[in-house]
C-alpha cells in the first residue's frame, strides 16, 4: 500500500469507524473516562408514532423507503450501532461489524464484517433495514435493493448532522421520544461547554495528530473535522488551519509544524509507536512550544473513539477535549493526571 493510501485509509479510520487509534503505551496525560452513556429504555410504548411504509432521503442522497416498522436491524458501522442502541431499539439489532465495540451489548452480536461486509452474512440476518456510513459498497446496496431489504446511509458532516441521525433512526425504528430526548440532552451538554469555554482566557493553537508513521511529516485533524469543531467550540484555534489548503486531513511538514507553532498537541496515534517521548526525540521539535512546555496529550482508545465517531457519544469527545485544552474549566491539570 502506499504512502497516500495508507493515510487515506487512516483518515477514513478516524471519520467512520475509528477503530486504530488507540494508546497502548504509558504516558503523563491521559484523560479521566466519563460515565458511559446508559442505552435509552426499550422504544416498545413510546408515545411518537412512524407511518409505514415509511420514505426518506438518506445522507447519501438516495430514496429510500421501509416498508415495515424495522424488527431487524443490521447496523454496519459502529457510530450506528451505539445510535441505534442509544435510543433503545438494541434489542432488534441482529447484526453489526467486527468493529462495533460499543455499548458491550454489541460486542456478543452476530458479525457481518469488517472493512469488507460479508453480503450471505447480511442476507443471512435476515434484516428490515441495513444502517450504514458513506463507503458501504455500492454493489452490496444494489445486491440487497433487489431483494428488497432497504440500506439507509447516515453520513453526517457535522454535530447538527449527528442529532439529526439519532433523530431518523428514531423514525426509522418508531423510537421518537427516545431519540428526541437523547437530541435534547446531547444538544444542552453541547452548549453547556460551549458557553462555559466563553469565559477562558485566550485561544490557544491545538494540533491533534492523526499519524506520525512517515519520518518528516504528519497527519493532523483540519477544518470540518469533528476534532475542528470541538477545538472551536472550547474556544481554541486548529493550528495546522492555516496550512491544510482545504484538506480535513492534512499532510503537514516538520518544518511547517516548526513554523505554525502550536501551544498544546494531543496524539492520537500513539498505536502506531507514537509517545510523548518519540514526538520530542523528532529532530527540531524540541523547540515547539507544547513539547518545551510540556503540554503533549495523549488519548486512550475510549477517548479517540468519542472525538471520531458521529454518534451519540461525540459530546462525550467534546467534553474530553475541553477538559485537556482548558483544565482550569473543565477538569484538573494535565501534571495532577
Amino acid at each position: 500500500m502506499t504512502r497516500e493510501n495508507r493515510r487515506g485509509a487512516l483518515a477514513s479510520l478516524v471519520r467512520t469507524l475509528a477503530v486504530a487509534l488507540v494508546l497502548l503505551l504509558p504516558a503523563p496525560a491521559v484523560l479521566a473516562d466519563r460515565a458511559p452513556i446508559a442505552p435509552a429504555p426499550s422504544a416498545a410504548g413510546v408515545l411518537g408514532a412512524t407511518t409505514y411504509p415509511l420514505s426518506l432521503v438518506d445522507d447519501d442522497g438516495r430514496a429510500v423507503t421501509i416498508a415495515k416498522e424495522p424488527r431487524r436491524i443490521v447496523s454496519a458501522a459502529p457510530s450506528t450501532t451505539e445510535i441505534v442502541f442509544a435510543v433503545g431499539l438494541g434489542d432488534r439489532v441482529v447484526g453489526v461489524t467486527d468493529f462495533c465495540d460499543y455499548p458491550e451489548a454489541a460486542q456478543s452480536l452476530p458479525k457481518i464484517g469488517g472493512f469488507k461486509p460479508n453480503l450471505e452474512a447480511i442476507i443471512g440476518a435476515q434484516p428490515d433495514v441495513v444502517l450504514a456510513v458513506r463507503g458501504f459498497p455500492a454493489e452490496i446496496i444494489a445486491n440487497l435493493e433487489v431483494m428488497k431489504i432497504p440500506v439507509v446511509i447516515l453520513n453526517p458532516v457535522d454535530f447538527t448532522g449527528v442529532l439529526a441521525n439519532v433523530e431518523r433512526v428514531g423514525d426509522i425504528g418508531n423510537a421518537h421520544d427516545a431519540a428526541n430526548t437523547l437530541v435534547t440532552s446531547l444538544r444542552q451538554r453541547w452548549d453547556a461547554v460551549e458557553a462555559k469555554a466563553k469565559g477562558a482566557a485566550g485561544r490557544p493553537r491545538v494540533l491533534f495528530e492523526i499519524d506520525a508513521s512517515y519520518p518528516g511529516s504528519i497527519m493532523a485533524a483540519g477544518p470540518g473535522t469533528f476534532i475542528d469543531a470541538m477545538l472551536k467550540a472550547v474556544g481554541a484555534d486548529n493550528a495546522v488551519a492555516p496550512v491544510a489548503g482545504g484538506m480535513q486531513y492534512p499532510s503537514v511538514s516538520d518544518e511547517a509544524v516548526l513554523g505554525l507553532a502550536p501551544e498544546m498537541v494531543i496524539l492520537g496515534d500513539a498505536p502506531y509507536g507514537q509517545s510523548v517521548e518519540a514526538l520530542a526525540a523528532r529532530p527540531g521539535w524540541d523547540v515547539v512550544p507544547a513539547v518545551r512546555d510540556g503540554r503533549v496529550v495523549t488519548l486512550s482508545q475510549r477517548e479517540v473513539d468519542v472525538t471520531s465517531r458521529p454518534g451519540p457519544r461525540i459530546v462525550d469527545g467534546l467534553e474530553a477535549v475541553a477538559q485537556v485544552v482548558r483544565p482550569e474549566l473543565f477538569g484538573p491539570s494535565d501534571t495532577s493526571r
